[in-house]
């Protein structure tokens, strides 16, 4: 029986593309921690496509992993920077006057969330974009996991045409010595779900071993949190 000084003490949640299902893949794994009687530490270091109320920056995804969370932490550490433009972060940061650079705006906000953590606390952090979106003007959303050393989540679309992209980011992670927890196939509402969708999930299990070493477990998620259960066990 694994217990949970055993459990991973967090993960970096990349992508394959924007728009595929992070903070929904991130929300539900916050509440399995929470089940499972531990304290999910939630980070989206930086956040593009902000929308103004009240004259605040309000990070859509920011807030969903704080609820997700049941608000242990404020906004402000779970997300810090956001800007408005719905662009790569530093081009978002560049069109407000403003530049991103890796250890001086986006180490700090990692070296906090990684901090004395007790036994019972897990850290999750969300990238911003695709693995290799540029997160600051010197790195990748990548740098996420290189820098903290935590093993990488993938998530990517179930439908045609993932299974490129898909295996094309496990061999980046690989290249670049990131351990992958798991690959996380979502399926949205646009995806297909009829008989002629392909099956991607078979066609990740044949492929991953071929490309990486330790090919990680691959999930079929469908809004249950319970189907993220293996990524608290030890093997992953």
């Amino acid at each position: 029986m694994i217990t949970r000084d055993q459990y991973p003490r967090g993960w970096v949640v990349l992508a394959t593309d924007t728009g595929v299902g992070k903070t929904v893949v991130s929300c539900a794994l916050a509440r399995l921690l929470i089940d499972h009687d531990l304290l999910p530490r939630m980070r989206k270091p930086v956040e593009t496509g902000c929308e103004v109320h009240d004259g605040e920056r309000q990070p859509a995804d920011g807030i969903a992993l704080r609820e997700a969370a049941d608000g242990r932490e404020s906004l402000e550490t779970v997300c810090p920077l956001r800007y408005l433009t719905p662009v790569a972060a530093p081009e978002a940061a560049r069109r407000e006057g403003e530049t991103l650079q890796f250890k001086r705006d986006l180490a700090p906000i990692l070296d906090q969330a990684l901090a004395d953590l007790s036994t019972e606390e897990r850290v999750i952090v969300e990238g911003a974009g695709g693995l290799l979106s540029p997160l600051a003007d010197d790195a990748l959303n990548v740098r996420l996991a290189e820098y903290t050393h935590l093993p990488a989540i993938l998530v990517t679309p179930d439908r045609l045409g993932t299974l490129s992209s898909t295996l094309a980011a496990a061999e980046s992670l690989e290249r670049r010595g990131i351990p992958l927890a798991a690959v996380i196939l979502n399926r949205r509402p646009q995806d297909p779900s009829d008989d002629d969708a392909p099956d991607n999930h078979a066609s990740l299990v044949e492929w991953l071993p071929r490309l990486v070493a330790h090919p990680p477990p691959v999930l079929r998620f469908d809004q249950d949190q319970q189907c993220l259960a293996p990524l608290l066990r030890g093997d992953t």
